[in-house]
């Protein structure tokens, strides 16, 4: 907690396993940076295009109702490597070490319970909305679709919470995202 705010810090990989998680939430992020920058371009075209009397991107708003959702969650396996998500650790921050890190460790295993649940109601979402041929209005995109695309970066994060959680508990592992 001793970072200047704002200034993300690089991930230091300290086995196999963090290795794949860090690939794989870079990946997702990046992904997901991307498919920001395409929701940025469509919404510019449809913005320019109605100025100019050239008309618009048909369903605009869905499309980014929608794909904001889907890239805003590819971003959180890898924030939840960082072990950067909002917390309150006011009362815990100045404990010493054996204290702090079983009480993260149970704080990770409560962050990966909570996932696993969105993460399953989530499919369970997508199931029924396939099942109901679910559409939006303008254009037609099934709801299914993006709901589905939600599901990879929930259930990582999942993983990533419970491999943080891992680390918490074992006094000789380095935790993920936490700077010696």
């Amino acid at each position: 907690m001793h970072d200047p705010m704002g200034i993300p810090h690089e991930l230091q990989e300290h086995d196999a396993v963090e290795h794949y998680l860090v690939m794989m939430g870079k990946a997702m992020a990046i992904s997901g940076g991307l498919l920001f920058i395409a929701l940025i371009v469509m919404s510019l075209v449809s913005i320019i295009g109605r100025k100019l009397g050239l008309g618009s991107v048909s369903g605009d708003i869905e499309l980014m109702q929608a794909g904001t959702a889907v890239a805003a969650t590819a971003f959180l396996p890898y924030c939840t490597l960082l072990g950067e998500h909002i917390k309150v650790d006011f009362f815990t921050e100045n404990l010493r070490d054996s204290l702090k890190r079983p009480i993260d460790g149970v704080a990770e295993v409560l962050f990966a319970l909570v996932s696993g649940i969105l993460t399953w109601r989530t499919v369970l979402s997508a199931m029924a909305t396939y099942e109901s041929h679910e559409v939006t209005t303008l254009v037609s995109l099934p709801l299914w679709i993006p709901t589905a695309l939600l599901v990879p970066g929930l259930a990582l994060m999942a993983v990533c919470a419970l491999y943080r959680a891992y680390a918490h508990f074992h006094p000789t592992k380095k935790i993920p995202g936490v700077h010696p």
